[in-house]
């Protein structure tokens, strides 16, 4: 078999794996895309039916949850990203400024859930923004469950 072959039958294989790759990654991405639906429409049953939203409360309602869930998802992505930064090589300084962020984003964070909780109250009772809290930590704590 002459060179020219051998090359043009190495092309079309590699060519064949990086379309089984791309199609699979694709696939894991749907499904990943489809599950992470599922938790959130579960957790949106768990919240409307434990928080006993009416339909007037819930149009009000999500939006403002929506907005507060997307900037708190923000910062805890921050912070992970700060606490799984590699130390080898880094100086003491360089980790403490870390740490010194990540305490500033949990203060951020404290700030957002004050800002929010007056906004909840625009729309839904003290008794009813507390069995939010409740629903968030019951769900959070079975989802654990179920990952584990």
């Amino acid at each position: 078999m002459s060179t020219k072959h051998k090359k043009l039958r190495i092309a079309g294989l590699l060519f064949f794996l990086l379309s089984v790759v791309a199609v699979s990654d694709s696939f894991a991405q749907r499904k990943s895309e489809e599950e992470i639906r599922k938790i959130q429409d579960a957790k949106i049953a768990i919240i409307t039916n434990r928080v006993n939203l009416t339909p007037e409360q819930a149009k009000d309602f999500w939006p403002i949850y929506n907005e507060f869930s997307k900037q708190k998802r923000s910062m805890h992505r921050e912070m992970r990203q700060l606490i799984n930064t590699r130390e080898d090589g880094r100086s003491d300084d360089q980790v403490m400024s870390n740490l010194k962020e990540v305490q500033a984003l949990k203060q951020k964070e404290l700030e957002l859930e004050k800002e929010y909780q007056a906004k909840f109250l625009t729309v839904i009772s003290a008794k009813q923004l507390v069995e939010l809290y409740k629903a968030e930590r019951s769900f959070n704590e079975m989802l654990l469950q179920r990952l584990r």
